[in-house]
């Protein structure tokens, strides 16, 4: 008859011994320093899963980055340049005509705030039937996801079809971004605008 082999017990295989326990075993309560941990844990999961990510422009990004900020249901905004071909564009080649869109990236939570809301808010905050001659101002939608998209799509239809010019507002998918120069970063707020 063979021995058994015989595992030495470390901390680990104690550790998940108790974890076994503890969730086989309803009636034992977890000590206190342990339930504010898995609560911690489940908010900050429900958080990172509970965010969406909006790119837009509507001219010069300093006034949409006040307005969006002061919303509720967001959750962070940076301003940046997307759309452009050059790999590292700064102010000052946005500026020269690189091609590059002055926009807002938009942290926020859907469940606070729809993305479509937050759509409604961006159209209020500019006229998307002006055309601006240069990239660097234009009014732009940049969707992450096919759902922005589709809710973008039926935004921009209705505003056409109640508006008498059409919708300069263009439309498409998320490209390389670019934070902007820090001094550009909350520009209203620390100027006190």
């Amino acid at each position: 008859m063979a021995s058994a082999a015989i595992r030495p017990v470390t901390a680990s295989t104690r550790y998940l011994q108790s974890r076994v326990l503890l969730r086989s075993a309803p009636s034992v309560r977890q000590p206190s320093r342990l339930r504010g941990y898995s609560s911690m844990v489940l908010a900050a999961q429900q958080t990172a899963s509970s965010s969406e990510t909006a790119t837009l422009a509507c001219g010069c990004f300093w006034s949409p980055d006040a307005k969006f900020s002061k919303l509720k249901g967001v959750l962070s905004t940076r301003v940046g340049y997307t759309g452009g071909s050059s790999p590292d564009p700064t102010y000052n080649s946005v500026c020269s005509g690189d091609g590059h869109t002055e926009a807002v990236k938009v942290e926020f939570n859907p469940e606070q705030l729809p993305y479509d809301g937050l759509l409604k808010v961006f159209f209020k905050e500019h006229d998307p039937t002006l055309s601006k001659g240069k990239p660097q101002y234009k009014s732009a939608i940049w969707y992450h996801t096919e759902q922005q998209k589709e809710v973008a799509e039926q935004m921009i239809k209705e505003i056409s079809y109640k508006s008498s010019k059409p919708v300069a507002t263009d439309l498409a998918p998320a490209t390389h971004w670019t934070d902007a120069e820090d001094y550009h970063q909350n520009y209203y707020h620390k100027s006190g605008m």
